[in-house]
């Protein structure tokens, strides 16, 4: 996304061309889509300028990146004690404690930890990013816009809550900045809010990683006690799956990450809450 479509976004509210209207070219580098005749009684309606960059920025990263995607389910069950033991005194502040804070902050402590996982290819080099610069997608009625948690690594759990609850409702209210939704490194989106198990997202560029998470709700899941019985349990439970780029992240490294940021959730301290 250039520093020009993003000024737009800022400026003004995406518009829809009258129905027959071609969209403008967007310049050098936009992707051609193949057109397709309507039949009678279909409605046609021309793509807002922020859906054909967010168009041409999906084509573009899957010609460029090579997808693979791993899935963990994980046990939110403790998280789901933790936020309701503190939802309210959060709330008291000002901030929505939501689960999705929760990942985020697990994702940024082991985003340094893992550093491939937050990095970018240039040419056939690796950029490993001295910064963890967690984005956040964010669904509009009128599209879809990334912005950017900075040095979320630095954060506490409500810094982090806070910063989600500023950006969405900016975004919402078309109030970001240019400097909000740049320099990202890392991207989180949540399509469980809307129900799906599971989605496999497509990686922002030139970032090498996504995650995705999906519905979080209560399931029966097997349990063991430390007596080693087994039993049929509710737990609250949710799959985060993480698409990423196969020329430089390996399925280990991966998954590495992944197993780090479930343990995380899994065993979240009560003090850094």
């Amino acid at each position: 996304m250039t520093k020009q479509d993003i000024l737009g976004y800022i400026e003004r509210a995406p518009t829809i061309p009258a129905p027959g209207q071609r969209p403008q070219p967007l310049g050098p580098g936009a992707i051609e889509h193949p057109a397709v005749e309507p039949w009678p009684g279909d409605r046609v309606e021309p793509w807002s300028k922020i859906r054909k960059i967010t168009a041409d920025h999906m084509v573009m990263s899957r010609r460029v990146s090579a997808h693979v995607a791993s899935f963990f389910e994980v046990d939110f069950t403790r998280v789901a004690q933790l936020r309701a033991k503190v939802k309210q005194t959060y709330a008291e502040r000002g901030v929505n404690l939501t689960f999705l804070a929760f990942i985020a902050k697990a994702c940024a402590e082991n985003l340094r930890k893992h550093p491939i996982v937050n990095a970018a290819v240039s040419g056939d080099s690796t950029i490993y990013r001295a910064d963890v610069n967690v984005g956040i997608a964010v669904a509009l009625d009128w599209g879809l816009i990334v912005p950017v948690i900075k040095h979320a690594d630095e954060l506490s759990l409500i810094g982090i809550a806070r910063a989600i609850n500023d950006l969405g409702e900016r975004a919402r209210t078309k109030k970001l900045l240019p400097d909000d939704i740049q320099r990202g490194t890392f991207t989180i989106t949540n399509p469980g809010g809307f129900g799906p198990f599971a989605g496999i997202p497509i990686i922002n560029q030139p970032q090498v990683a996504i995650l995705g998470v999906g519905a979080i709700e209560k399931r029966p899941k097997v349990v063991s006690a430390t007596d080693g019985t087994e039993s049929i349990a509710i737990r609250t439970m949710g799959m985060l799956t993480m698409s990423y780029d196969h020329r430089v992240v390996d399925g280990a490294d991966a998954d590495q990450f992944l197993a780090d940021v479930k343990k995380v959730l899994q065993e979240f301290p009560e003090g850094a809450v």
